[in-house]
């Protein structure tokens, strides 16, 4: 079966279960670790984005459901950031007072700024940068937006300038396509990351040293 728009948009919703399977050992009974918390609304913000995009790319909006790619990008990025501090659980306690990750420094004394976390992680996931700075120019108004209005001049330089709320013809299928895949992985990252720290989590040394702090 080819794969289509409609097929990709369901694939990415199947991924819910995904979320569920990851936050149910955070849920149980017993000790909280403080980054449990951060972890479950990292999932819960996962799948609101989730849903959010899959909704907006079905009513051709992908203007709108764009810089949801990049806001779940930042879910990763911020949670794989309690892996690159000395205590993650201080960490997650900031974060839940309102401190910003970029004034939070990581083990070795570097600020966690957008930039040094992409950095960090493409090392990890090397497509991280390229999706960084692609999704981002969706977040600030920027040259695709007019694009999307003015549509791509023909041969003579004519364009059709468009205001109705909806995708103009620069959205093929082939950049929907994209665009999904790129939510997916985005997704897969923030599930990865947080399947992580429920796996250590069950180590008896994690859990004595969290009981200790």
């Amino acid at each position: 079966m080819p794969t289509t728009v409609e097929n990709q948009v369901a694939e990415l919703q199947s991924m819910r279960d995904a979320h569920f399977a990851v936050a149910q050992p955070l849920m149980g009974k017993g000790y909280k670790y403080t980054l449990d918390i951060f972890a479950l609304a990292v999932l819960d913000r996962s799948l609101s984005l989730l849903r959010g995009f899959c909704d907006l790319v079905a009513a051709k909006n992908m203007i709108a459901a764009a810089p949801l790619i990049r806001c779940q990008l930042d879910n990763g990025l911020r949670f794989f950031a309690s892996t690159l501090v000395a205590d993650p659980h201080d960490f997650a306690g900031k974060i839940a007072k309102g401190i910003g990750v970029r004034r939070i420094k990581d083990r070795n004394g570097n600020r966690m700024l957008d930039s040094y976390l992409v950095d960090k992680l493409t090392l990890q996931a090397s497509w991280t940068k390229s999706l960084y700075d692609q999704a981002s120019g969706y977040v600030h108004l920027s040259e695709q937006h007019i694009i999307n209005t003015t549509g791509i001049p023909d041969e003579e330089g004519n364009t059709i300038i468009k205001v109705t709320g909806y995708d103009g013809s620069v959205w093929t299928e082939q950049r929907y396509s994209e665009a999904i895949e790129a939510f997916g992985y985005s997704t897969k990252l923030v599930l990865e990351l947080v399947e992580g720290w429920s796996q250590a989590r069950r180590e008896p040394q994690i859990a004595a040293r969290a009981h200790e702090q």
